[in-house]
């Protein structure tokens, strides 16, 4: 980035998904569409020569997926990092995703992340709304706190953690306002040097 005084963190929803033939998985994760496919090559032509630091997802396979899609139009595939924290609210109790290895077969150059809540495996809730603002404020410190002033960070998530995640970067109560979170919408948060943050672009 050409500002030194902003971290940007692009917030993305998945594409379309259908939740039919999943197969090996458990119901809540579901499979992208034909059409959803297409969104996501789409979204890495549109992301193509966008600078980017670091690509963070949910370990759902349609929002791991669509992160692929950006990663893989980029020159130098990156890493792509997987994060149990950012899958949907309100996921089968247990259920945390898909392993690193399931999703090594869709993109290669990919690894967990660290857990965020101190435990040796990914363990946590994601059932109603207080749990799930404590998992979306663990995400923003973890986001803070790990890049820096300068950087821009792809984060691939869902709509109803979205709704968490987002007014939680902005500092103000998740779900007083309501944002368009359509399959593949865009949201950029940027925290500034000097203390303030900026809602910066909204894409229906």
């Amino acid at each position: 980035m050409e500002n030194k005084d902003i971290l940007e963190i692009i917030f993305i929803r998945h594409a379309e998904t259908e939740y039919t033939n999943i197969g090996d998985r458990d119901n809540c994760d579901g499979e992208l569409t034909q059409y959803g496919e297409e969104q996501c090559r789409i979204l890495g032509e549109k992301l193509k020569e966008t600078p980017i630091d670091a690509y963070i997802t949910s370990s759902l396979l349609r929002a791991f997926k669509t992160a692929t899609g950006v990663c893989k139009a980029k020159e130098d595939e990156p890493l792509l990092e997987i994060c149990p924290e950012l899958i949907e609210c309100g996921c089968t109790p247990g259920y945390f995703g898909c392993s690193e290895e399931y999703l090594n077969k869709y993109y290669k150059n990919t690894k967990m992340c660290e857990s965020l809540y101190e435990k040796e495996k990914h363990d946590f809730p994601c059932e109603g709304k207080e749990v799930n603002d404590i998992r979306a404020k663990k995400v923003i410190d973890y986001l803070k706190n790990r890049f820096t002033f300068g950087e821009r960070v792809a984060v691939f998530s869902h709509h109803g953690f979205l709704e968490h995640l987002i007014p939680t970067a902005l500092g103000v109560e998740p779900h007083v306002f309501r944002f368009a979170l359509d399959n593949i919408s865009m949201t950029v948060v940027q925290f500034c040097r000097d203390g303030n943050i900026v809602l910066r672009y909204v894409n229906k």
